[in-house]
């Protein structure tokens, strides 16, 4: 007969000690699958938000690095059409958006509030990114933009305005000198992250162009790469096809972009590895006792096995195999909860609350992530070996009489 299946017979014979032991192991897998597929989801959603943001790749003047927004057209991409024609070339480009970067003053002649602002391409914009789904009144910006404006609502309440409503916008052009043009509020955003709410102002290229005199010259190109594309090859091929055209540029990835993804990501993996490590060493301690009590208990069964010729090791492995059985029993089971929890937490429409600097809270989603069960199957069946070898090391070494005679 195997290890194994004398195992499984022990842990029958044993029922209420099995029980207790397979609802540890069950309970700690059913909570590192369920972390692991919270987290894994929190990513994606926060990759495909910010690259919906920042774009999968940016075209940027290699001198405008490290720029402020008020600078960066001092140092921006000229013949934006031809750049962008460039840009758009490439197999793997799905979109390449025009954007400025500038900030100013706006007014309503009551009050002036400074803003930080974007000139877009309307169409492709809305067509590529999230800012649409923002809009909570009136409508976003459509056609060339032409002198529409869309504001916060937190830079809207700050100057009392609503869509219809008439502002003007002042900015220092690239050379210094001050302009203003005015703009007919077209609708509000509700942009998640506060304090851009408060400042957030985005216009047609062609508005924002007039106001800062610049021209066809933009601070940047926002590409958006095809799914499944290579972004370092799409990146290599951008970066010589601009050099050719004689544009000195720099090719920035989005993760370059978004230090508050890298920021988070490390956090929820400090946190998910801390809980983890809370979990086996719970499952350790639990499984350590259950064991050294079942070698106790069994002390005398242990003596005559040895008495009719088995040896040390064959005790050793008959508790560890009982410790992976017990695991393996415990995953099956940990996999069909954490499947049902799963199910009934992401149809139950809970609303998590907004992470530090954003306005609105999600709900929650927990994704099934292979990834997390086989390395929960993986953790509970080194733990439970680590926790059933040392009572099974003590069983191997008891002496035969000792162990008959024990009461």
């Amino acid at each position: 007969m195997s290890s194994f299946a004398l195992a499984w017979r022990n842990l029958v014979r044993q029922k209420r000690r099995s029980f207790l032991m397979i609802a540890v192991v069950t309970f700690g897998f059913a909570a590192f699958a369920l972390a692991g597929g919270f987290i894994a989801q929190s990513f994606e959603g926060l990759r495909e938000g910010t690259i919906k943001s920042v774009g999968d790749l940016q075209i940027v003047d290699r001198r405008a690095v490290g720029k402020a927004e008020e600078a960066t057209l001092e140092y921006g991409l000229p013949d934006a059409r031809r750049a962008r024609a460039l840009a758009g070339a490439d197999p793997d480009v799905a979109a390449v958006l025009p954007r400025i970067d500038f900030v100013g003053l706006m007014t309503t002649g009551a009050k002036s509030v400074p803003f930080l602002g974007v000139g877009v391409d309307p169409g492709p914009e809305a067509a590529a990114t999230l800012v649409p789904e923002l809009i909570v009144s009136g409508k976003y910006l459509s056609g060339d933009g032409g002198d529409g404006v869309v504001l916060g609502t937190g830079l809207a309440a700050a100057l009392n305005v609503k869509p219809g409503d008439r502002v003007t916008m002042m900015a220092t052009t690239p050379d210094g000198s001050l302009n203003a043009l005015d703009g007919i509020v077209t609708g509000l955003a509700d942009v998640r992250i506060k304090e851009l709410n408060d400042r957030y102002v985005a216009a047609g290229v062609g508005l924002v162009s007039r106001l800062l005199q610049s021209g066809d010259t933009v601070s940047k190109l926002v590409v958006f790469l095809k799914p499944g594309a290579n972004e370092d090859r799409a990146a290599e091929r951008l970066a010589k096809a601009m050099a050719a055209g004689g544009y000195p540029i720099v090719v920035r990835h989005w993760r370059e972009l978004a230090t508050f993804y890298e920021q988070v990501k490390l956090l929820y993996i400090g946190i998910f590895g801390f809980v983890g490590a809370v979990l086996v060493v719970i499952v350790i301690l639990s499984a350590a006792i259950v064991m050294t009590m079942a070698v106790t208990e069994r002390t005398r069964e242990i003596g005559t096995l040895r008495a009719i010729g088995t040896r040390p090791s064959g005790i050793r492995t008959m508790f560890l195999a009982e410790g992976v059985v017990i695991a393996l029993a415990g995953c099956v089971a940990g996999t069909v909860l954490a499947l049902v929890v799963r199910a009934a937490l992401n149809a139950s429409g809970i609303m998590l609350p907004p992470p530090p600097g954003a306005t609105h809270g999600m709900p929650i989603n927990v994704k099934l992530y292979p990834l997390a069960y086989g390395a929960g199957i993986l953790a509970m069946v080194l733990t439970m070996a680590i926790a059933s070898y040392f009572p099974a090391r003590r069983a191997a070494r008891l002496p035969i009489v000792e162990a008959l005679a024990h009461v």
